[in-house]
């Protein structure tokens, strides 16, 4: 079944990687002085675009998905960013001895983050999130998604710190995602430490939960590690994997390319 989906895996990389690399095979020597942008409670500054592409697979028992999404943040003011996510999936399932397919956008998540504190090592913030499901069909034998519209509240803290001549940020964030339909409802935490080690290169880890609130809702739990390389002060490559060590067994790939403007 792996084949399949590599495939697109393969096609997805073939495509992506001269258009993100074009014009990049120079190597900065820019230090990784100042705190990346896209996290926890930071906003974008006024006017500032950051983008992440992220290539991510899962392995799951029969299971398998190949994702590829496009995160997007702007900056309406300094303490005001605009949030837009859009997950495109590729997946499958052995059920017996028929391989269900199917592949479309899944549910797309539109919203706000605001800083309400101005102190330039922590970064406190309210962030609202709107889930749409794009259209795809919910009674089909893999379907994408349950087609309910839902919302999130997330509280995320982000704090830089020093480590001997080296800058890391902690991040913790919770939050409350409700589906307005039969999915139930949602408690989520995540915490994470990303630490600078080289003058263009960051460690990060994650650990992320999703506590479902509803009798038949299972709980996940789900560890992440990547390695983050700056190519010039506004690119950013990583490479990275995940394994779920709470419930449903899973573990994964994760490719991103991450952009901001000038």
């Amino acid at each position: 079944m792996g084949s399949h989906l590599g495939g697109y895996c393969q096609g997805i990389a073939t495509y992506l990687l001269p258009v993100f690399l074009h014009g990049q095979l120079w190597i900065s020597l820019a230090l990784w002085s100042t705190p990346p942008a896209w996290a926890g409670g930071f906003t974008q500054p006024e006017g500032r675009i950051f983008t992440d592409v992220t290539l991510r697979t899962l392995e799951a028992g029969s299971f398998e998905k190949v994702e590829l999404q496009l995160f997007i943040e702007y900056g309406l003011q300094d303490d005001l960013t605009l949030i837009w996510k859009s997950p495109y999936n590729w997946i499958e399932n052995d059920v017996g001895e028929e391989t269900l397919r199917n592949q479309g956008f899944i549910d797309q998540e539109i919203g706000v983050r605001w800083r309400f504190n101005n102190e330039p090592n922590l970064a406190t913030a309210i962030q609202g999130i709107l889930i749409l499901p794009p259209g795809y069909d919910p009674d089909q034998n893999l379907a994408l998604g349950t087609d309910n519209v839902g919302i999130e509240i997330r509280f995320p803290v982000s704090w830089i710190y020093s480590l001997g001549q080296r800058q890391g940020i902690l991040t913790a964030e919770i939050a409350y995602r409700d589906f307005l339909g039969t999915q139930g409802s949602e408690i989520r935490w995540f915490a994470e430490v990303s630490q600078n080690v080289l003058d263009r290169i960051t460690l990060v880890a994650q650990l992320e939960n999703t506590n479902g609130l509803a009798e038949l809702q299972t709980d996940l739990t789900k560890l992440t590690g990547n390695v983050q390389v700056k190519v010039n002060p506004n690119l950013t490559l990583v490479v990275g994997g995940f394994r779920h060590i709470q419930g449903p067994s899973g573990q994964g790939l994760e490719f991103k390319v991450f952009f901001s403007s000038n």
